[in-house]
């Protein structure tokens, strides 16, 4: 019975066989590295596969510098200042597919050191989930260039701006540092042109815009009239959703047009500069024909939850230390 066995496999087929047993360890080893391989990047296709509903934490003006004083003031009842450490335990228990951070991640002067050890133990924490987004603070160090090296692969083109997909959306991250950026804001710059460019190849129904500097905003740096011509461009292509930092409050507005106004496909704004580093209420009302929010929040720390559906989008505003964890929340559709 063997010998014919032999006959039938012949010699090639037994040499295979006697190397097989020899090497079945080396067979077992590799079999289990596919498998921890597919375990460990299953997730991560998961994330970004084109997903019908996807988390995106939103939030800016995040990390203190290590030496600012107010960093022994980082508690609600010393000043809540600093509190990057907390509300960047926010984020992470969201566990977002992304984290979209809406600039001036890190204070004052965003050195490699200040990175490793304030922003790095926080919000560094989602550094391969980040989406960033270029502030002002970036520009203290020169051409961002910290900002540049501790994301790295994050930043997909170093003038500031460019577009990708989050599941079912289209994302635009922009760059409102207007006076830095090559050709300013304005209409017929670079950066205006190329986004209308990519809105108006993009085949998604849904969009959501990010840059630093709010088009409308009460806070202290109020209404940023440099980012006009993106909004109009915004407003022209239906994009749904624009978020921004700077203004260390969180603010909800409306559906607007270019001019401000009240439109149901108009653009919906959110500032959402409460990431740690400060808040404060402004000194003067908003200025009469500027818009007003739905929603303001001027006294919490907190970040913006986002799901964004194939159709449509829910928010919810998680506040720190609050006596209602969510202060603010709400659904809508896709224009």
């Amino acid at each position: 019975m063997i010998k014919a066995l032999r006959l039938l496999l012949g010699a090639p087929s037994r040499q295979r066989m006697r190397w097989a047993r020899r090497h079945r360890y080396a067979w077992v080893a590799f079999a289990l590295v596919v498998a921890l391989a597919v375990l460990l990047l299953w997730p991560l296709s998961r994330r970004f596969a084109g997903a019908d509903e996807v988390t995106v934490v939103a939030v800016g003006d995040m990390a203190c510098d290590p030496t600012d004083p107010d960093m022994k003031r980082s508690t609600r009842e010393t000043g809540d200042r600093c509190r990057q450490q907390a509300v960047s335990d926010l984020a992470v228990a969201a566990d977002p597919d992304i984290l979209l951070a809406l600039g001036d991640l890190q204070h004052e002067v965003p050195t490699v050191e200040a990175y490793r050890t304030v922003y790095g133990p926080s919000y560094g924490r989602l550094r391969d989930r980040t989406v960033p987004v270029f502030g002002n603070q970036e520009y203290k160090a020169p051409e961002a260039s910290s900002f540049l090296t501790y994301f790295g692969e994050r930043v997909r083109d170093p003038r500031g701006y460019w577009s990708e997909q989050i599941g079912q959306w289209h994302l635009v991250v922009l760059n409102s540092n207007c006076s830095i950026v090559t050709g300013g804001c304005g209409t017929g710059s670079p950066q205006q042109t190329w986004l209308a460019a990519d809105l108006a190849a993009n085949s998604r129904r849904c969009v959501i815009a990010a840059w630093h500097h709010p088009r409308w905003s009460s806070g202290i740096a109020g209404a940023d009239d440099r980012t006009a011509a993106l909004y109009r461009t915004l407003y022209t292509n239906r994009v749904d959703l624009v978020l921004s930092g700077h203004d260390a409050q969180y603010e909800r507005f409306g559906p607007l047009n270019d001019a401000g106004r009240a439109d149901e496909r108009g653009v919906r704004q959110f500032v959402v500069g409460t990431g740690g580093q400060a808040h404060y209420r402004p000194e003067d009302p908003v200025p009469e024909g500027e818009p007003t929010a739905e929603f303001t929040e001027y006294d919490y720390h907190g970040v913006l939850v986002l799901t964004l559906r194939t159709d449509s989008y829910s928010w919810k505003f998680d506040a720190l230390e609050s006596n209602r964890a969510v202060l603010d929340e709400g659904t809508a559709r896709c224009t």
